[in-house]
């Protein structure tokens, strides 16, 4: 008896951890992007990765010299997105877009890399796009 429910436990354990597992993977939005600092970018979406556990935008935006700068925003994932009426329908690679964010403290790659905050469509029509985790629609 004392076998069977020491496999138990270890079966148990291994669950609970491999359940957690994805909550550990979870960033603090604070400890890459600077909440302190808000900058208003406009461009041309050039790319959309549709995934979990966030959405990733790319655009291209014009600098102050003319010339173009890629940018990566990362805003929330796809099922608060679908919650708040907001799919990848909206997003005309063609057209251009406003998008407030919040810049990352640094960014490893060329371009500039910031947490979206609201999304402006061409059509006037606002979507907060921030990361709010956990939901607070789900915390009771």
């Amino acid at each position: 008896m004392k076998r069977r429910t020491s496999r138990f436990m270890r079966f148990a354990a291994l669950v609970a951890f491999f359940a957690a597992t994805p909550l550990l993977a979870h960033h603090s939005v604070s400890s890459q992007f600077d909440s302190t600092k808000t900058t208003t970018i406009t461009g041309v979406i050039t790319r959309i990765d549709w995934g979990n556990p966030h959405v990733w935008i790319f655009i291209n935006v014009k600098g102050a010299d003319g010339t173009i700068v890629p940018w990566r925003v990362e805003i929330a994932a796809t099922g608060a997105l679908m919650r708040a009426g907001f799919d990848r329908s909206l997003l005309d690679l063609t057209s251009i877009f406003t998008i407030e964010v919040w810049p990352a403290f640094k960014d490893p790659r060329d371009g500039r890399a910031g947490n979206g905050r609201l999304l402006t469509l061409p059509d006037g029509r606002t979507f907060d796009v921030s990361d709010k985790w956990p939901d607070p629609k789900q915390v009771k």
